[in-house]
């Protein structure tokens, strides 16, 4: 099977945990979602920091936005993606008044909702898969900054059988349903990446559009299959069989910064989810991300996160990272307001 970076980003990503429910409404109605630092992340593991949701429409048709922004409709077999988890509201039609989300929670946790009923009228029947990811903020941050805060993608054409399964299966309570649960949320985020990702226009910048672009895209799957090697421009150009200045071009004009950055940055966020999910020594990460010396990594490590990996790995999430990655705007983006980390 072929190395797939879209897959080894998310995985560096460090999802943490995943809520799916499905809401069965009947109009009118409206809810406005909270933000991802309220009702959210404390449902999730305590690691979490940075929480991705989106709505998946399965039956009719329903109408949302983001903040005071324009309403835009979701119709059958439709996803939006929330990268930043941001407040957003959700109704049969626009300009309906909306309940608090977490007002119909009634104290549960996220983790304990299935399929919510909202509406009682006689208007039109709309039903929706809903998901909440977490993740860790600046991993996240590093990979997809370029992410508008909002995007939306056709998904049924392509995951039919995934959305039927997921509303008729991952529901419901079994043996090792919690994990199907996860499993299923993250194949679906995976998906509507995918497809938002081949979409992209040729002018697009960042990770999704770096990981479509032909040249870029097989420098990309070099350096994320193996990061411990010994690369340099000239060995990464001869092994995607480019020049070196078509690459070290390309590269620059789609990630807007060179191989060797991008490599620097890849090994750090390889050995932050190696110090959190492996129990080995820190010789062995160091070797395992390209470094000859325990002593030059944790020298790198510090410069780029601001900490020692050994307070990495005790704290898991420190509250303090030292300079955050960088954020650029993509093609169409919306940006969301940064939040404090």
């Amino acid at each position: 099977m072929a190395f797939d970076p879209l897959s080894d980003a998310l995985a560096m990503s460090h999802l943490t945990g995943a809520s799916i429910f499905r809401i069965d409404a009947q109009a009118p109605w409206g809810v406005l979602s909270p933000p991802s630092d309220a009702q959210l992340a404390h449902a999730l593991p305590p690691v979490t920091n940075h929480i991705i949701i989106f709505h998946v429409v399965l039956e009719g048709e329903c109408w949302c936005r983001l903040a005071a922004r324009e309403w835009f409709r979701l119709q059958a077999g439709h996803a939006v993606v929330l990268t930043h988890g941001d407040r957003h509201e959700l109704v049969d039609r626009p300009g309906r008044m909306t309940i608090p989300f977490e007002q119909t929670l009634g104290g549960r946790s996220l983790l304990d909702l299935r399929r919510e009923c909202y509406g009682s009228g006689p208007g039109p029947r709309c039903s929706l898969l809903c998901g909440f990811l977490g993740c860790d903020r600046r991993a996240f941050a590093a990979l997809f900054g370029p992410l508008p805060a909002l995007f939306t993608v056709g998904i049924e054409r392509h995951s039919k059988a995934l959305l039927q399964y997921a509303a008729n299966e991952a529901l419901e309570e079994r043996p090792g349903a919690g994990t199907l649960r996860v499993r299923t949320a993250e194949l679906l985020l995976m998906e509507a990446f995918s497809l938002y990702m081949q979409a992209l226009p040729p002018s697009a910048t960042g990770l999704l559009a770096g990981l479509r672009d032909p040249v870029v895209g097989r420098a990309l799957q070099a350096l994320h299959e193996a990061p411990d090697r010994a690369w340099s421009v000239e060995k990464l150009a001869a092994d995607i069989d480019s020049s070196r200045s078509s690459l070290a071009s390309r590269f620059r004009q789609v990630l807007e910064e060179p191989p060797m950055h991008y490599l620097a940055r890849l090994r750090m966020q390889r050995a932050a989810l190696y110090l959190v999910s492996r129990n080995c020594s820190m010789d062995r990460v160091a070797r395992e991300v390209g470094y000859a010396s325990s002593a030059a990594f944790q020298r790198a490590f510090k410069r780029h996160f601001g900490v020692p990996p050994a307070t990495w790995r005790h704290h898991a999430h420190p509250t303090s990272a030292g300079v955050a990655p960088r954020r650029r705007a993509g093609p169409g983006a919306t940006r969301s307001r940064k939040r404090a980390p």
